[in-house]
């Protein structure tokens, strides 16, 4: 099935474990080793065990569906092999680059000198085709991280690996297996982006999430369809691409059946999608999480979890006595599932998740539009200067600081009133002093300790009370029946306050998009357009970012570790990757312990390469030397220019409309010719002028003529009149404005250099099933049309149209 593809990195590798108490309950963290006073050294000290990798990066032929695709693979295998480390080891890692276009590896989760990190263009040079790359650095620190490309969409095509660092004051006797989760298309991954930069139908139509008119009415929900598309909004979706797979080190189902009955194992899961989350289900009963993000936390039972892409968790969880138990990973628009099979016998399915009913999602958020008083802008983004973005005051999804709710006191969890404790030590998963908050000096009160009005904030899942922090707002389903676990649940072994002695610098950023035109950004802005944040050495630095989208976003900080601020106060767990809610506001917390530049960005892999990144930048720091030519490459990459085409070839003519766009400008085409010889272009050059782009201005040309349908005198050309600007005949430059109207209307408005006005009204992609939509336009010229399509592939459409100039018509639609 995998063709020339050799994945030997599915053999499970076993590695002794501390003990863990037994399979009733949850593993006891041993105390481990005071790191204060660590820190990360020039590469020219380090010491410790040397240990040495060599990867070999080339492409190579897979087939993961029946379907045989090029791919890239480390030392012939996807995903690449697992680097296995103790910590204190010396890192020397060479990469060779044997593909004929350069290449990256980011070391994800791992604390190490800026020119390590290998972001190309800004911390790392990037690795040209037939070179060799050296990474060197000590590892700090213990836990569960992974390694994947930063170029382009590199990761997408299967460049991703683990890597499991042991700590070095413990040992363990629990057997472990490392499981990397991802997602395979069969399309190549710049087609993928570009068909989405396009709003392509077919991806939705795959998963059956179209949300049409026909399907609304039939549900019920036709005034819910109409209220959405009035507000400008776009059918809502839980992700962007459908996927062909889901796989689980390589494969869509693996078996570890050497895990013996009544046996408990530690599972180290990394989710190494390049854009999905996934619902983890286990069949042998309730699974303990013992560690996010590579830091050990509390333990805690949960049935289900949710991983955001980019995460990690390590799990405990025991062998049945019979049979083999799966380990269900479960994509959260719930298009498939991956599944691991632990133990020998008959297998032991994990429950099937309920499809989404996208129509009862579409009303709860125009329930809670109505509710806040908000205007969605057009795009699939909250307005942040509506007024109903008051009524979502206080509202904070991963239930920390800044509530206004009833009831509800978080005073007592701010940095600057941390509980006196000794210095943090996170146990397997370790971080240095230089990045551990520093202890304090105050007892703590009954909320820190977990005492009574600590619990009365929270229910039995460990979230608060009436809010969903898994996902959405209260009530909620965003991709199945919902999620056991949440944030919430997450608690530090160590209290992780800051220093209040240090000063603090404030950032507020919003999650913004562009649906209809795929743009991701913070403040309605790409990296291309707004780059770097500042911040100071020595500073404590807290972020806060209010998600305007109506999509959820995992966000990944290199180079450092921060509080992910929740309802465990000054236990507030320390991660590297973080999700957040649509409409939903997260605070995080990190001690600014680093110099240079470090990139902060979605790690949903095209809202990334579509402007969602920024670069956390320390002042009067030295640029890489590299970085001084070539960081304007990195800048350049969200607002690369795609094309996209429709061409309609029926009985009665032809049509195609083409385009050409960035993120603000766009070079319009549209043109149709007959049989008889007649024919009509016009070419706009168009840029969006508000951030919403709603509004665009355009300067073009209208080249036309309808020989048949002027008189004979026009035809012989004997009346001049008949020649003149006309919508049979025309020569003229214009200029005019685009808007775009309630129910998803295009208007324009248009004038020539004879000051002839025309008004167009045109509804492109109307769902009426599935699979047909319907496009509609008409102008003051008296010109209409009306057209039908059902996709039967990414790529062609039957199709049939009127036109009231060149009759009807039916045949075929390409796209492209």
């Amino acid at each position: 099935m995998f063709g020339s593809l050799l994945l030997a990195a599915q053999t499970p590798q076993h590695q002794a474990m501390p003990k863990a108490g037994n399979a009733n309950g949850p593993a006891t963290p041993p105390p481990d080793q005071d790191l204060r006073g660590h820190v990360v050294r020039p590469r020219a000290s380090h010491a410790g065990k040397r240990v040495e990798y060599d990867l070999y990066v080339d492409e190579r032929t897979v087939n993961f569906t029946g379907k045989t695709r090029l791919a890239i693979a480390i030392n012939g295998q996807i995903p690449a092999p697992t680097l296995r480390f103790t910590e204190g080891d010396t890192a020397i890692i060479r990469v060779h680059n044997q593909m004929s276009v350069e290449t990256s590896i980011h070391w994800h989760g791992l604390l190490l000198p800026n020119q390590e990190d290998g972001v190309p263009y800004l911390n790392t040079a990037p690795i040209e085709p037939g070179t060799t790359h050296t990474f060197t650095f000590p590892l700090i620190q213990s836990g569960t991280y992974w390694y994947h490309s930063h170029t382009m969409l590199q990761e997408q095509s299967g460049l991703y690996g683990s890597i499991v660092i042991q700590p070095n004051a413990v040992k363990y006797e629990l057997k472990e297996y490392v499981l990397v989760l991802s997602d395979w298309t069969d399309h190549p991954p710049k087609e993928v982006l570009r068909y989405l930069k396009r709003a392509g139908e077919w991806f939705a139509v795959q998963k059956g999430a179209t949300q049409s008119y026909g399907e609304a009415i039939a549900a019920g929900y036709f005034k819910d369809k109409v209220k959405q598309e009035w507000g400008r909004m776009p059918a809502m979706d839980i992700t962007d691409i459908y996927y062909n797979k889901f796989l689980t080190n390589g494969r869509e189902k693996g078996y570890f059946k050497d895990a013996k009955p009544g046996e408990v194992v530690r599972l180290r899961i990394i989710n190494g999608s390049a854009s999905s989350y996934f619902y983890l289900q286990y069949a042998g009963g309730p699974m303990q999480v013992v560690a996010a993000d590579g830091i050990n936390v509390e333990p805690f039972p949960v049935s289900k979890l949710e991983i955001a892409t980019a995460e990690t968790y390590d799990l405990l969880i025991t062998i049945p006595p019979a049979g083999a138990a799966e380990l269900r990973a479960t994509a959260n628009d719930i298009t498939g599932y991956t599944s691991s099979y632990f133990g020998a016998g008959e297998p032991l399915k994990a429950p099937d998740l309920p499809r989404i009913n996208y129509f009862q999602m579409m009303r709860e958020m125009g329930s809670m539009g109505n509710m806040a008083g908000m205007d969605m802008g057009g795009n699939g983004q909250l307005d942040p200067n509506g007024k109903g973005m008051k009524g979502m005051k206080g509202m904070n999804m991963q239930g920390s600081s800044g509530g206004d709710m009833p009831g509800m006191d978080m005073k007592d969890q701010q940095p600057n009133q941390a509980p006196a404790m000794p210095g943090m030590n996170m146990q397997n998963g370790t971080l240095p002093a230089s990045t551990t908050p520093s202890p304090q000096t105050r007892p703590m009160n009954e909320q820190e300790k977990g005492g009574k009005s600590m619990g009365s904030m929270q229910d039995q899942g460990g979230g608060m009370a009436g809010m969903s922090m898994g996902g959405g707002m209260a009530g909620m389903s965003m991709g199945g029946s919902g999620g056991d676990f949440t944030y919430n649940q997450l608690r530090a072994l160590n209290p992780t306050t800051l220093d209040s002695s240090r000063q603090w610098r404030d950032i507020r950023l919003t999650l913004t998009g562009n649906m209809r035109r795929y743009l991701w950004s913070f403040d309605n802005k790409t990296l291309s357009e707004a780059d770097k944040i500042p911040i100071r050495r020595g500073e404590n630095v807290r972020m806060t970012f209010t998600n305007l989208t109506m999509m959820r976003h995992p966000l990944h900080l290199h180079g450092h570790f921060f509080r992910l601020v929740n309802a465990q106060g000054a236990y507030s767990p320390m991660k590297h990757t973080f999700d957040i809610p649509s409409m939903g506001t997260v605070t995080i917390e990190f001690e600014a312990n680093e110099t240079q530049d470090w990139f902060f960005h979605c790690h949903i892999l095209y809202h990334m390469m579509s402007g969602m990144a920024r670069v956390i930048s320390y002042d009067a720091s030295p640029q890489n030397e590299f970085a001084k030519t070539g960081y304007q490459v990195l800048k350049r990459e969200d607002n690369a220019v795609y094309p996209w085409a429709d061409l309609a070839v029926h009985s009665q003519g032809a049509y195609l409309e083409a385009n050409l766009s960035n993120n603000r400008n766009a070079l319009e085409f549209e043109g149709r010719v007959n049989y008889q010889g007649n024919y009509e272009t016009e070419t706009h050059l168009l840029r969006y002028l508000d951030k919403q782009q709603l509004w665009a201005g355009f300067v073009g040309f209208d080249f036309r003529d309808n020989k048949t349908l002027r008189s004979a005198a026009d035809a012989e050309g004997g009346n001049r009149r008949t020649l003149e600007n006309n919508r049979n005949f025309r020569r003229q430059a214009e200029f005019g404005l685009y808007y775009l109207l309630p129910m998803l209307v295009r208007a324009e408005l248009r004038t020539d250099l004879t000051g002839q006005l025309r008004l167009r009204l045109e509804r492109r992609d109307l769902p009426l099933s599935n699979n047909v939509f319907m496009d509609i336009s008409g102008n003051t010229d008296k010109e209409f049309s009306l057209g039908f399509r059902y996709m039967v592939g990414k790529y062609a459409s039957l199709s049939t149209n009127y036109d009231n100039q060149y009759g009807w018509g039916a045949g075929l639609t390409f796209h492209y």
